[in-house]
C-alpha cells in the first residue's frame, strides 16, 4: 500500500495568491479531514482542488473580514495534480501539505485538510486497504462514482458495516463509529427523473438503498446496517463538467471553461461540506480529535494495515482499542502528574511519608481514570497498556523524589522534619504505597474492579491504617518510655 503526503505548496504551487504562511502551533486544534475516494481517472483530484479553492477563499474572507467570493470566471484551480487520459496520475493516499485554519460557527479554530484516495490499479486488497484507511481517518468520506451507484459500490462498504457492528456492540454508548458518507455521482444521466444536487440525490439514494426481497443477503445486510454506522449519509448528483474540462489536453483549471450547470452544482456541494455552519471535526468514540492525536491514529492504523492482505474488521477494532487505551493511559498519567504537582508545590522539602501518601492517592486516581476506558478488541491490549502506565507512574515518582531531595535544606528544622520518619517506617509506607497501587492494578487486570468503584474505597481504607499508624506511633513510644 502506498501512502503519500503531498507537500507541494507555497507560491510555486498555488499561483493565485492563496499560498500564505505555513500554519504553526496547531497540534491541539480540532481537525476536519475531507476525503475523496473512488476509482482512478474519475476526477477526484479536480474535485479536491475545488475544495481547496473554497477553503483558501474562506480563510481569506475570515481573516480580512471581506465578502466571500470563489469560483469566479477569473479563477484558476491549483493544488492536487490532475491530467487527461487513461493512465493513472496518482497512487495511494495524497494529503494536502498545509492545514487551512477556519473559524467555525461556534468561534472555534479548526484545522482543515483534504486528501484523496486512489485506486492504484493493482489488487483489490490494496484498494480496499486504502479505502478503509481513508474512511477511518476522515470526518467526511466522499465516495466518488460515475453514472450511478452500482451494487458492487455498496458491497465495498461491507467492511465498514461489519466493523461498525462490532464497535457498536462493544462501545455503543459513544455513538456511531463513522461520521459522514457522501455519494458524489458524477456525469449523472437521468436529471429528468432525479434533479441534480442534494435534493435529487436524496431521492435517488433512497431508491438505491431500498430493501427488496429479491436482493442477496449480503446486500440486504449492507443496506440495513449502513445507517447504523454513519451519522449522516447524503448524495449529490452532478452533471458532466463539459468537454473543455473532460477532453481538452490543454485544460489548466480555469473556472470559465466549466459547464455553467456543473459550476453551479460545485458551488452547492462544496459549501455543504465546508461551510462554517456545517463543519464537523473528526471524532472517535464521542471525543473530538486534535491534530496531534490524529497523527497518532494515522500511524497506528497504517501499522495494522501494512501488507497486501485484506483488512479485517477485527484488525480495525483492535487498532481502535489500542488507541483508546493509549489515550486513556495518557490522560491518567497527566492526572497523576497534575495531582503530584499540587502536592509538591511547596518550596520546602517534604517528608518521605507525605510524598508516598500523595503517590498512593494520585496513583489510584490515575488507575481509575484508565479503568473507564471502553473495553473492546483483543483482551491482551488493556493489560499491556496498564502495565506501561504503572511503569510511567513509577518513573514519575522517582522524578518527584529527586525534585524533593533538591529542596532539602541543611537547617535544624529541616533536619528534624527529615528525621521524623524512621527507616523502618519509610520502608513500611513505601511498601504499602507500591502494594496499594499494585493491588488496584491487579484488580483492574482481573476484572474485579468495575469502572473504578471498588478500587478507591479499598485504597482509602489502606491509607487510613497507614495514617493511623503514623500519627499514633509517637504517642505509643512515649507510653513505652514512661513505663520503662
Amino acid at each position: 500500500m502506498d501512502v503519500v503526503v503531498d507537500h507541494r505548496q507555497g507560491d510555486a504551487h498555488r499561483q493565485d495568491g492563496h499560498s500564505g504562511e505555513r500554519n504553526c502551533g496547531i497540534a491541539d486544534e480540532a481537525c476536519v479531514i475531507i476525503s475523496v475516494a473512488g476509482a482512478f481517472r474519475k476526477g477526484k483530484s479536480f474535485l479536491l482542488n475545488c475544495f481547496l479553492e473554497y477553503l483558501y477563499n474562506l480563510q481569506k474572507s475570515q481573516q480580512a473580514d471581506v465578502p466571500m467570493e470563489w469560483l469566479m470566471d477569473d479563477c484558476q484551480l491549483h493544488g492536487f495534480h490532475w491530467r487527461s487520459g487513461t493512465k493513472r496520475d496518482t497512487i495511494g493516499i495524497w494529503m494536502w501539505g498545509e492545514p487551512i485554519m477556519i473559524e467555525s460557527a461556534s468561534g472555534e479554530n479548526i484545522a482543515m485538510d483534504t486528501q484523496g484516495t486512489f485506486d492504484n490499479n493493482s489488487t483489490y486488497q490494496q484498494c480496499m486497504t486504502i479505502f478503509a484507511l481513508s474512511t477511518l481517518i476522515s470526518s467526511c468520506q466522499i465516495y466518488n462514482l460515475v453514472d450511478n451507484i452500482q451494487e458492487d459500490n455498496l458491497q465495498h462498504l461491507s467492511l465498514f458495516v461489519e466493523y461498525g457492528r462490532m464497535a457498536l456492540r462493544d462501545v455503543g454508548d459513544f455513538g456511531k463509529p463513522f461520521q459522514t458518507l457522501c455519494f458524489c455521482v458524477r456525469d449523472f444521466k437521468s436529471p429528468e427523473e432525479y434533479d441534480y444536487g442534494q435534493f435529487g440525490g436524496k431521492r435517488y439514494l433512497d431508491s438505491v438503498l431500498e430493501i427488496r426481497d429479491d436482493q442477496p443477503e449480503e446486500l440486504r445486510s449492507v443496506r440495513e446496517h449502513l445507517m447504523e454506522c454513519f451519522n449522516d449519509i447524503i448524495c449529490f448528483l452532478m452533471p458532466h463538467p463539459g468537454h473543455r474540462v473532460a477532453e481538452r489536453q490543454s485544460f489548466r483549471g480555469h473556472a470559465k471553461d466549466m459547464r455553467p450547470v456543473f459550476r453551479e452544482e460545485v458551488r452547492r456541494i462544496v459549501p455543504a461540506m465546508c461551510d462554517p455552519e456545517n463543519l464537523k471535526p473528526k471524532s472517535v468514540n464521542g471525543k473530538t480529535l486534535t491534530c496531534r492525536k490524529m497523527i497518532q491514529y494515522i500511524k497506528e492504523y497504517v501499522a495494522h494495515f501494512d501488507g497486501n492482505t485484506m483488512p479485517e474488521p477485527l484488525n480495525i477494532l483492535n487498532a481502535n482499542a489500542k488507541l483508546l487505551c493509549m489515550e486513556a493511559a495518557h490522560d491518567a498519567k497527566i492526572a497523576y502528574c497534575k495531582g503530584m504537582d499540587r502536592s509538591t508545590q511547596h518550596p520546602r522539602h517534604m517528608s518521605e511519608k507525605r510524598l508516598l501518601e500523595a503517590h498512593i492517592k494520585h496513583g489510584i486516581i490515575a488507575l481509575n481514570i484508565y479503568d473507564k476506558c471502553p473495553k473492546l478488541g483483543a483482551t491482551e491490549i488493556r493489560p499491556k497498556m496498564l502495565e506501561r502506565l504503572q511503569e510511567d507512574i513509577n518513573a514519575e515518582l522517582e522524578r518527584y523524589k529527586r525534585l524533593n531531595e533538591a529542596k532539602r535544606v541543611t537547617g535544624c528544622a529541616s533536619a528534624m522534619t527529615a528525621c521524623g520518619d524512621s527507616v523502618l517506617l519509610g520502608i513500611g509506607i513505601g511498601g504499602a504505597a507500591g502494594g496499594t497501587i499494585a493491588v488496584t492494578a491487579l484488580a483492574l487486570q482481573t476484572g474485579l474492579v468495575s469502572a473504578g468503584i471498588v478500587a478507591i474505597p479499598i485504597s482509602l481504607t489502606t491509607l487510613f491504617f497507614i495514617w493511623t499508624y503514623v500519627w499514633t506511633k509517637p504517642h505509643i513510644e512515649r507510653l513505652i518510655s514512661k513505663n520503662e
